[in-house]
């Protein structure tokens, strides 16, 4: 007998949209996040990446990641 490994990744959700939002212009005042929403059909799958990003500006996760700052004891 053979020992056979056959592994199938197959999601339900057909469609998938990436994003990058990215805030300021210099160097190192910059920042990335990056937005992935999975659905079953082009135009639910835009809204829910609307509705995201939207939710991403509205609840200022943007703006609280931004004022992320390191502290001494990180170091």
């Amino acid at each position: 007998m053979s020992d056979k490994n056959h592994t199938v990744n197959e999601s339900a959700d057909k469609i998938v949209l990436k994003t990058q939002v990215k805030r300021g212009d210099g160097t190192r005042d910059q920042d990335r996040l990056d937005v992935k929403v999975k659905g079953d059909s082009p135009e639910a799958t835009a809204e829910k990446l609307a509705e995201t990003l939207a939710a991403l500006e509205t609840e200022g996760v943007a703006d609280t990641l931004r004022d992320t700052q390191p502290g001494a004891d990180d170091e």
